[in-house]
């Protein structure tokens, strides 16, 4: 497939750039290893709500044969990270890429400071191929580094924003591929306008120790989409548990949110940090509303939803999105952009590639016609894009890359099992489990 890649040829927001580029149809084995660098702002910048900020961070480089991802729960006081930009033209997954800034979306008004944490990024290794040819890709050996990070960490309690310097070491975890959803529901009444980027109070998650979450891509809510989640109170580690309080909210319509609603689904994954126990609890059923939007009406029907999880594929491929009109762009104004058609399959779920893909700004999200299950399957033809800056679409422009994985889906008892016989690897198993032997 032809694309039109659009790009900044030296600063953000400087003189844009454009090329042709033939796509062809790329997938790729993943590495059960992921590193963690954390985004640390280098200067003072004023933020204020619901207009994102290109914020730049100490610079560092990821290597070839890995692809990135937001560590989501907010992790600044004032807002969160929706994406991150690499230094001058985009590159390949294949190549080395430098990281300098990020696009920091604001909950409130205030001031980030220099040697904050605004965020932390996940890196991926990944071994790209012919997608005829994934399960046969022997994967490459990684080892994680460790860092020692002195920063700032910030957190919000009673309205107050508290800071505190730290020292600690980062270094990442094993990914276990198994994982359950966490719907997101709103426990309150709010009217949200086209644009807004809301706190909407939630019925509560708890997360249990070593877990990461990643919010299920294909916008759940007619109104706009769920972009992060928010644990109240100083930031806990990734080992620790966790109970999430409130979601991001990034309105595209004007409407009225009910308590009750559906927002948005995390996928909550188990990781290996230390050492692990048996952690995945049982889970009782939930019923909420589901709302979409048919036609011009609002539908809003009720769902009972049993607890389920599942197993992820270590292969993966690419689907572009491709622009099917032209748009025009105002910064900070999120709009539904008509793509061309994407056939989602059955038993799959949609994880968006990150680093900015378009110089006007960044894909948020995709949108479906209609809601539809994971084990069903559906079309997409519609993107959630927010602008970073006034300017124009056009046809056949890239917007982004998303990742589609195959799941197995199961009841969350055998999930259970699947993730106890992963606690039980001696370390000879861990170790050929790491290396793709398995």
């Amino acid at each position: 497939m032809a694309v039109k890649m659009k790009y900044w040829t030296d600063e953000v927001g400087g003189e844009r750039g454009s090329l042709k580029v033939e796509l062809k149809p790329f997938g790729y084995r993943i590495i059960p290893l992921t590193q963690w660098k954390t985004l640390i702002a280098m200067d003072d910048v004023e933020v204020k709500k619901g207009e994102p900020e290109i914020i730049e961070v100490r610079p560092f480089t990821i290597p070839g044969g890995t692809m990135v991802g937001p560590l989501h729960i907010m992790r600044h006081a004032l807002g969160t990270v929706l994406d991150v930009v690499e230094c001058g033209i985009p590159t390949r997954v294949e190549d080395e890429k430098c990281i300098q800034r990020v696009v920091f979306l604001p909950v409130d008004d205030g001031v980030v400071r220099e040697g904050d944490i605004v965020g932390v990024l996940k890196v991926f290794f990944i071994k790209t191929g012919l997608i005829s040819r994934l399960f046969n890709l022997k994967p490459t050996k990684v080892e994680l580094r460790e860092e020692i990070v002195e920063a700032n960490i910030t957190w919000r309690d009673d309205g107050n924003i508290y800071r505190e310097k730290i020292s600690t070491k980062v270094f990442g975890y094993t990914r276990t591929h198994v994982g359950v959803w966490e719907p997101l529901v709103a426990d309150e009444d709010v009217g949200v306008r086209a644009g807004d980027v809301l706190r909407v109070k939630i019925r509560n998650v708890e997360l249990p120790p070593n877990t990461v979450v990643v919010p299920l891509s294909i916008s759940r809510n007619p109104y706009g989409v769920v972009v992060d989640v928010v644990q109240l109170g100083k930031p806990r580690r990734v080992e620790e548990p966790k109970n999430i309080e409130q979601a991001v909210f990034l309105a595209v319509d004007d409407g009225e949110i009910k308590r009750g609603d559906l927002l948005g689904v995390i996928n909550v994954y188990y990781v290996g940090l230390k050492k692990l126990e048996p952690l995945i609890a049982t889970k009782e059923p939930q019923d909420f509303t589901l709302v979409y939007r048919k036609e011009e009406k609002i539908i809003r029907k009720k769902v009972h939803l049993p607890p389920f999880g599942y197993h992820r594929s270590p292969v993966a491929r690419w689907e572009v999105v491709v622009a099917a009109e032209d748009k025009e762009l105002t910064k900070n104004k999120p709009v539904r952009v008509k793509i061309k058609k994407i056939k989602i399959p059955a038993n799959t779920i949609v994880y968006p590639m990150e680093i900015m893909r378009h110089s006007d700004g960044v894909l948020i999200d995709l949108v479906s016609d209609l809601p539809w299950r994971v084990e069903e399957g559906g079309k997409v033809d519609e993107a959630i894009f927010l602008p970073l800056f006034d300017g124009k679409i056009e046809k056949d422009d890239l917007l982004g890359v998303i990742n589609l994985y195959q799941v197995e889906l199961s009841p969350v008892e055998k999930i259970r099992e699947m993730y106890n016989r992963f606690v039980k690897l001696s370390e000879e198993e861990l170790m050929k489990y790491v290396e793709g032997l398995q």
